[in-house]
């Protein structure tokens, strides 16, 4: 309580600002368009909207999404319950799109800004002049502030090394951003082709680049999977070339081919049979209560535990023809490489298309194996059916269920044991988790790496091959 109470009262002194796109002319729009609908419209409404989905482009991923932002319906809510009124009036004259995706208990619609300017785009901020909405948003950062404040106490040997001596620099990496995002002219472009738009990626970065740039630090812990998400987490690979801690080079030692190598566990029956092990099928109980599917929550006890024996026996049942010819590709230290030669042997290799094909094979739905896209998966299921097959059973109920398991083991391990046993042994060693990898300064990521290696062993008995990216600003 006396938490929330500090939090609140430095929050009702500070001056709060919508933080949107440069490009964004709102009230040149409102002159055009007038807002009719509502005797005296508020403009403040319509910048909660469009800030909601300015900063979902650094906390959403892009690719997954084709650009579009899910809307949080009960975030608009607690500034405006007649917040569909003012979306209606943004949608029904173009300063909006919207993909029409909504799946009931999975996904809301998505939505973007109609930015035909937007690759000029800057971070701009915009007072609140409303009272009320001013109030909501002072609220809303102090609620902020509190989350913040619990994870620190939680898990302060990751978030104290987010401070001042965290530095990214900020001119190199925008002239970098403006590099990989050179202004275009003609034809259709974006989401238009299912795709993000050059500058929405531009935006993200710059916003991200800004949120460092300023100091403003973020961290939570996702209670879903046990993430631990931060800047560094949201922020673009490349742009990481251009941050150092306390003057010095940072070094990342990542986890290759993480998703599938923890998929390998799944393949051995003593996963599912033995309970005394470190880490087993029963060790998440988030993930058990995925085994139903959405439309069954709550969950019944009962249900529940029939589910689970029943899919624990048919997965005891499952040949492990071709699981040794799997793991044998996960474990070559080349695994993209050998898929591709197995599946596509006439054409070039391209890493990033075997990765993209991973993830679809393990994170989408079952029913996708049957659309136009699909081929990649079908390819996959022929060339390893019982793999396949084992995913498909994981995934029966609920699509979700095997990106569930593999992100909690992944937690598991980063989070709960490499992190914390950094942390004791050397507790002033400037480290950050990135999910699958943990970058260090620049002279002790030899020692980072073997401690990786140790507790995955440790915990999996599986032999994790590591890479190791220095970065470093080349443009200095």
């Amino acid at each position: 309580m006396l938490l929330e109470t500090e939090c609140m009262k430095k929050a009702i002194t500070r001056q709060v600002y919508w933080e949107i796109p440069s490009t964004v002319d709102l009230e040149a729009f409102l002159r055009k368009y007038p807002a009719t609908f509502v005797a005296r419209p508020k403009i403040d409404y319509f910048y909660s909207m469009i800030e909601h989905l300015s900063c979902g482009m650094d906390e959403q991923d892009l690719d997954a999404n084709a650009g579009f932002i899910n809307m949080n319906a009960e975030k608009m809510q607690m500034f405006n319950h007649n917040y569909k009124l003012y979306l209606d009036h943004l949608l029904n004259n173009w300063f909006i799109l919207t993909d029409m995706n909504y799946i009931p208990g999975q996904k809301s619609k998505g939505f973007l800004i109609n930015n035909y300017d937007g690759h000029k785009a800057e971070v701009k901020r915009i007072p609140v002049v409303d009272f009320k909405v001013r109030q909501k948003k002072k609220e809303e950062l102090a609620l902020k502030a509190i989350e913040s404040k619990k994870t620190e106490k939680k898990y302060n040997h990751l978030t104290k090394w987010f401070n001042p001596k965290l530095q990214i620099d900020a001119e190199s990496a925008k002239t970098m951003i403006e590099e990989m995002y050179p202004e275009q002219t003609g034809g259709i472009k974006g989401s238009r082709k299912r795709k993000p738009s050059d500058w929405a990626k531009r935006y993200k970065a710059i916003f991200a680049i800004n949120k460092f740039a300023n100091q403003e630090f973020y961290y939570s812990v996702d209670d879903n999977v046990g993430r631990f998400h931060s800047n560094l987490t949201n922020i673009k690979r490349e742009i990481r070339n251009h941050i150092t801690y306390d003057g010095h080079k940072l070094v990342n030692v990542d986890i290759k081919n993480s998703q599938p190598l923890f998929s390998t566990l799944l393949l051995h029956k003593s996963f599912y049979q033995n309970q005394t092990a470190l880490l087993n099928f029963y060790s998440f109980p988030t993930f058990l209560q995925l085994l139903l599917p959405p439309s069954s929550i709550p969950h019944n006890n009962t249900s529940t535990n029939t589910t689970i024996i029943m899919l624990v026996e048919s997965l005891k049942k499952l040949t492990d023809k071709g699981f040794g010819e799997y793991e044998n590709y996960v474990n070559s230290g080349e695994f993209y490489k050998k898929l591709a030669d197995a599946i596509y042997p006439t054409i070039p290799f391209d890493k990033q298309n075997m990765k993209t094909m991973i993830f679809t094979i393990l994170f989408s739905n079952n029913r996708f194996i049957g659309q136009p896209g699909a081929e990649p998966k079908k390819a996959f299921r022929d060339a390893f059916p019982n793999v396949y097959e084992l995913f498909k059973l994981i995934k029966m109920k609920n699509h979700r269920a095997l990106a569930h398991l593999l992100q909690r083991i992944e937690s598991k391990i980063m989070i709960e044991a490499v992190a914390s046993r950094i942390a004791k042994e050397r507790p002033y060693l400037p480290f950050f988790t990135i999910h699958d990898s943990i970058a260090t300064t620049e002279g002790n990521e030899e020692y980072v790496a073997s401690i990786v290696k140790e507790e995955v062993s440790r915990l999996t008995g599986l032999n994790a091959l590591l890479g190791m990216e220095k970065w470093q600003n080349n443009t200095v």
